[in-house]
């Protein structure tokens, strides 16, 4: 009788320490949720927003980094995969921006 009780116990206090380390962001929390960029889509999408959508960075490799970075990103997020249609038409919008803008130099 005393054994299930001890387990029941132990497990509430490895929950309330679980929850304390993730408050205080010891683990999990903070670090993952900075990664994401707060907001919805824009009305028209502009050149920042687009490098964002496929997880890029500015510079100098942008021109020859792009087209694989949408390949990864559709292949994770097309339709006929279970991915959503507005998003990989969003993801394809900012292909075509930056094919636009970086095929004529800027």
């Amino acid at each position: 009788m005393s054994t299930p009780v001890l387990i029941g116990i132990g497990a509430i206090a490895a929950a309330l320490a679980g929850r304390t380390l993730v408050r205080r962001g010891i683990i999990g929390g903070a670090g993952a949720a900075e990664q994401w960029v707060r907001g919805g889509f824009r009305a028209k999408m502009d050149r920042k927003e687009a490098i964002a959508i496929l997880g890029l960075k500015d510079g100098p490799t942008l021109r020859t980094k792009f087209k694989d970075a949408h390949r990864q990103i559709m292949l994770a997020n097309h339709p006929d995969r279970g991915g959503s249609p507005y998003l990989a038409s969003k993801i394809n919008e900012a292909k075509d921006l930056l094919d636009k803008t970086e095929g004529r130099g800027r």
